[in-house]
């Protein structure tokens, strides 16, 4: 399942949006009950959620479920969540160790109630929030469960972390560079391997723009990407899927380095640059990344 190239965010009360977000081969899709579905329509969505998520999980696709920051009613959301099939809960406006703490306590009691086993599902938290960011680390230590920061880049129209920030999003994103580093640097000294970025705040039809975004958050160190349009999927799967000629290079590294194990050399010269064994843990990663499917 690990890591996801994409997730495509759907509105968890719009059931017939399942299929459709399926059929563009996201890796894992964001079912979500927070900020894209009106008050009146949460209790709709928390009710549809099962039956999503075993469309999912019959399509081979992962399974992400985005509730509300953390409140008195978080129980009931985990509750309606959790069946077989989950893969994460995105737990927005994260600010502190203490509630992922308290969200992985809930998903280990509401586990067993369903008959899930104990520990499957992930956290992502969405640390947006100036707390949350200055102390993204320690977030990502507070659980085994947590599988990775979800962090976001924008485009000139800013949302939940600029506010929290105080930055002003801009087209270029120098502004955002700090920020984007830090929460994937965060994330793997915590032990949460796959950062995922939010790709957001520019027009959806811009698929240049996207790109770029999209880019940015892989070149930055995100191991996936969590996009808004279903257009936006193929870009990610693309960016993120090693180039032909990435595959190549790699392929003829490791044959060049075992052709030098056999010399007796722990260093050889390829391609102009000399490579040892530092080298080799990249080239196997992105060998099998090339193997994945989506």
């Amino acid at each position: 399942m690990w890591p996801v190239r994409s997730a495509l965010f759907v509105p968890a009360h719009r059931r017939d949006w399942v299929g459709k977000a399926i059929r563009v081969s996201p890796g894992a899709v964001v079912l979500d009950i927070e900020d894209s579905v009106p008050p009146q329509f949460k209790s709709q969505a928390m009710g549809l959620l099962n039956e999503e998520i075993a469309e999912l999980k019959a399509a081979g696709v992962g399974a992400f479920v985005r509730v509300q920051p953390m409140y008195d009613g978080t129980p009931a959301e985990i509750e309606a969540a959790v069946t077989d099939g989950l893969t994460a809960i995105v737990l927005p406006k994260v600010a502190n160790p203490g509630e992922i703490r308290r969200l992985a306590d809930l998903l280990s009691y509401y586990e067993g109630r369903a008959g899930v086993a104990h520990e499957s599902v992930g956290i992502l938290p969405l640390p947006e929030t100036a707390e949350g960011m200055h102390g993204a680390c320690d977030i990502a230590k507070a659980s085994a469960r947590v599988r990775g920061i979800h962090g976001a880049l924008s485009g000139p129209v800013s949302g939940d972390f600029a506010r929290a920030f105080g930055f002003c999003a801009t087209t270029e994103g120098v502004e955002q560079l700090y920020l984007g580093s830090k929460l994937v640097l965060d994330s793997r000294a915590g032990g949460a391997m796959y950062p995922i970025a939010g790709i957001f705040g520019t027009a959806q039809d811009d698929l240049a723009a996207v790109e770029r975004l999209i880019r940015r958050a892989r070149d930055l160190g995100y191991s996936g990407v969590a996009v808004m349009h279903p257009s936006h999927v193929a870009v990610a799967n693309a960016v993120y899927r090693p180039t032909a000629e990435e595959v190549a290079y790699f392929e003829g590294l490791l044959a060049v380095f075992e052709a030098a194990e056999k010399a007796g050399l722990g260093a050889v010269s390829y391609q102009g640059a000399m490579v040892d064994y530092a080298m080799l843990p990249l080239a196997r990663e992105v060998l099998a990344e090339a193997r994945r499917g989506k």
